[in-house]
């Protein structure tokens, strides 16, 4: 047939379609912040840093006293833990032009999103770098350096890690201590087999479960399985990945707050009031409190990049 009318004739009038709504980028939710279970309770004054103090258990006494001669004093002692807050933060700035011809009818509540989501982010890498800091950074292998792709995580590792922490008095959280693992090594002690091994967590009747992205209570922890756990790229030996596990107890992790993080509309201070800026903001420092109550333990995946 002829003359008939296609998009080529009036292609003037067809134009490429785009979804209105935009979406976000995949995310993790934050893990480590929520353990940061030790707060300032009761501050001298406003100042940094901020110090909390430990007392130290007296010595044991088993030797009998004499009857006629006195007992010599025993001193008090104490230890400290210091806590040192600094400024974090950051901002981002639209432009007048910008948000006028922006076609996202959202696009005021989509920024804050990604704002705030930096923001959780942010405070929960600072959270788990302190808890990187402790001196209980333990391995499958020898070393981190030692590791190949072999060296994976096994129930009865977990188990010794238990048996290292209640050894030490390190107190639960809710019948159990937490254990924030990566899902590649998740993987590895799920797929092992024979008795002692995985228990489903459906199988537990668990109706505590409090925890962001808790997977279930096995071996005496309650797993919390992240992508946020740290891997060290050919941490290992040869190209292997290493992992790392973090093993909580109650009080592993301190919090000192100056001022609290929170999302900051900026001032909008140019002549035309165009830039209008949107950040967050926070005065706060992390730091292991209990350094016993803390383990790191680092392995290879059997699925990670170990080649």
């Amino acid at each position: 047939m002829a003359n008939e009318t296609t998009t080529t004739t009036l292609s003037n009038q067809i134009a490429a379609a785009y979804d209105t709504t935009a979406r976000f980028a995949l995310r993790s939710i934050p893990v480590f912040d929520q353990f940061a279970t030790v707060k300032a309770g009761s501050l001298t004054n406003p100042g940094t840093p901020v110090t909390f103090h430990i007392w130290t258990d007296l010595a044991t006494q088993t030797s009998s006293l004499n009857e006629v001669t006195d007992v010599t004093p025993v001193q008090l002692g104490s230890t400290t833990v210091t806590v040192t807050p600094a400024e974090k933060g950051m901002t981002t700035v639209t432009t007048a032009k910008l948000r006028a011809d922006t076609m996202l009818p959202a696009f005021n509540a989509d920024q804050a999103n990604v704002v705030a989501y930096n923001m959780a982010r942010s405070v929960d890498e600072l959270a788990r770098t302190a808890i990187e800091g402790t001196t209980n950074e333990v391995y499958v292998a020898a070393s981190e350096a030692a590791t190949v792709a072999g060296d994976i995580v096994t129930a009865d590792r977990f188990r010794q890690e238990k048996a290292e922490l209640r050894g030490d008095n390190v107190m639960e959280f809710g019948g159990g201590y937490a254990a924030i693992i990566h899902p590649d090594v998740s993987y590895d002690l799920k797929s092992e087999t024979g008795d002692g091994a995985w228990i489903a967590p459906a199988q537990y009747v668990n109706t505590d479960k409090i925890y962001n992205d808790e997977i279930g209570k096995f071996a005496g922890f309650r797993f919390i399985e992240s992508p946020l756990a740290k891997i060290t790229t050919d941490g290992g030996s040869g190209t292997v990945d290493t992992y790392r596990t973090y093993l909580l107890g109650q009080e592993a992790l301190a919090k000192a707050v100056s001022i609290p993080v929170g999302i900051v509309p900026g001032p909008v201070t140019d002549y035309l009031k165009r830039l209008v800026p949107l950040g967050w903001y926070g005065y706060f420092g992390h730091d292991t409190f209990r350094d016993e109550a803390a383990r790191v333990l680092v392995s290879a995946s059997s699925i990670g990049a170990n080649s």
